[in-house]
């Protein structure tokens, strides 16, 4: 049975999204994983929700289904995501640095 195209980009779209936002959970977590302690619990917090995001996807938005163009919508959104961040967290540390001098 194939997806018409309509559906096919709403999946794609709400894979976009999903690959965004679990970028942006690493994101947060990040602080936490500098203590050594607690550097196995956040990765730990980060799979399950991964993991729990895949399932509840490919049983709604992909109707039983994990499609490929998903998965790599997903890593795509994600690792821009990660990307972005890191841009924007070196030019706010060239800002505080200047702040700093003056």
């Amino acid at each position: 049975m194939e997806l018409p195209v309509g559906l096919q980009l709403r999946e794609l779209e709400l894979a976009l999204a999903l690959g965004a936002a679990l970028g942006l959970v690493y994101d947060l977590l990040r602080p936490l994983r500098r203590g050594r302690g607690l550097t196995a619990l956040t990765d730990l917090v980060y799979v399950t929700a991964v993991f729990l995001s895949l399932l509840a996807f490919a049983l709604y938005a992909g109707r039983g289904r994990l499609r490929l163009f998903a998965l790599g919508a997903m890593a795509l959104s994600g690792g821009l995501w990660l990307q972005m961040s890191g841009v924007f967290r070196e030019k706010l540390k060239k800002i505080t640095k200047k702040k700093k001098k003056t």
